[in-house]
């Protein structure tokens, strides 16, 4: 029996991963999801991982409220 295992690229570290979280078209890794939820609002890691969902919030704002399931 031959299982495929899908890997992604995390919108964080950039890493090829195959466990973790789909948000929109975007992937986060289980390690940075994790490292995401320790990390306190003090460390510089912080405001990187901040940027990079922002970007979710972006690609959020343009798609079609249609899609989203927005009224």
């Amino acid at each position: 029996m031959n299982m495929e295992t899908n890997h992604w690229v995390c919108m964080m570290c950039e890493r090829d991963c195959s466990d973790g979280i789909h948000i929109l078209s975007q992937f986060i890794c289980t390690e940075c999801e994790q490292d995401m939820c320790r990390t306190e609002v003090e460390d510089d890691l912080y405001d990187y991982f901040v940027s990079r969902l922002r970007s979710l919030w972006g690609e959020m704002m343009t798609l079609d409220p249609e899609q989203n399931g927005s009224t």
